[in-house]
């Protein structure tokens, strides 16, 4: 099925805010060197810590170069996921061995994470793989966009609904608070300050915006799309699979979102005038 993500209709000349940006907005910034220092003071002394004799800065760099790495390997996965789903099997054979997955542990893991699951949603012959990696914008008010890249969307042939998949590679879905979680900012602090929290607003972000703006077929409901997290963390998770699917943390609500999307274009425009 072909959809129209030309984004023709949009008005670049109005200020758009990324929901990347926005889920930024309604969290207190990592004080990385505050953590930094909490760090030294308790494994500096510890031979058996990563962190033993690593100074403050030392920790920090660390850090940095983990989330580098991080990041290469995700965009690494994102190749792969979009050469199984785009490409031929000359392409795919010509990634392996660019990419020398055989002889990278942590690839080869994280390829094989997305294999199984989509083995899984592909096996009852109801899923069609639509579109990936596309831009969409929402039109908050006359002033402001929201915009933000969707990772993939599928369509149930048989059930007519639309499902939009993130995938997550790095780290866990945090769902568990601690006595020190804290909240998340504005209208979003009924929420805990985790991650499997902020991942559902932004799917809710394409959800909302793919109904409300047009981009799926007109009639469509918000009914009618639903949002997966899909984990592949490139090693078995509990229950004894390599790949994790979670459901959204909270019901989808619209007006939940425009009051979280309109505290973070206010707060923007206030930081951007300092």
């Amino acid at each position: 099925m072909n959809l129209d993500f030309s984004n023709s209709n949009v008005d670049y000349s109005i200020p758009t805010l990324s929901i990347s940006g926005v889920l930024g907005l309604i969290q207190k910034p990592f004080d990385q060197k505050g953590v930094a220092e909490k760090t030294f003071n308790k494994h500096f002394n510890n031979p058996e810590s990563q962190y033993y004799q690593k100074s403050i800065e030392e920790i920090c760099e660390m850090w940095t170069a983990k989330g580098a790495e991080s990041c290469r390997y995700g965009s690494l996965l994102d190749d792969y996921i979009g050469v199984n789903l785009t490409g031929t099997e000359d392409e795919l054979e010509l990634y392996k061995l660019d990419n020398d997955i055989d002889g990278d542990e942590r690839l080869k893991g994280l390829t094989e994470s997305f294999d199984n699951f989509y083995k899984l949603i592909m096996q009852s012959g109801d899923m069609e793989f639509v579109d990936r990696e596309k831009t969409v914008y929402y039109k908050l008010d006359e002033n402001h966009y929201i915009k933000g890249r969707f990772d993939a969307l599928w369509r149930n042939k048989r059930t007519g609904k639309w499902v939009v998949i993130d995938w997550k590679s790095s780290g866990e879905v945090d769902k568990k608070k601690s006595p020190w979680t804290e909240n998340l900012l504005g209208p979003a602090n009924i929420y805990p300050a985790l991650n499997w929290y902020t991942y559902t607003i932004q799917l809710y972000f394409y959800k909302k915006t793919l109904v409300d703006s047009g981009y799926l077929p007109e009639g469509t409901t918000y009914d009618d799309v639903e949002v997966m997290i899909v984990q592949l963390p490139g090693h078995v998770c509990e229950g004894g699979q390599n790949f994790q699917i979670h459901r959204p943390a909270f019901p989808f609500d619209s007006e939940f979102l425009n009051k979280v999307f309109n505290f973070a274009v206010k707060k923007n425009d206030i930081l951007n005038k300092k």
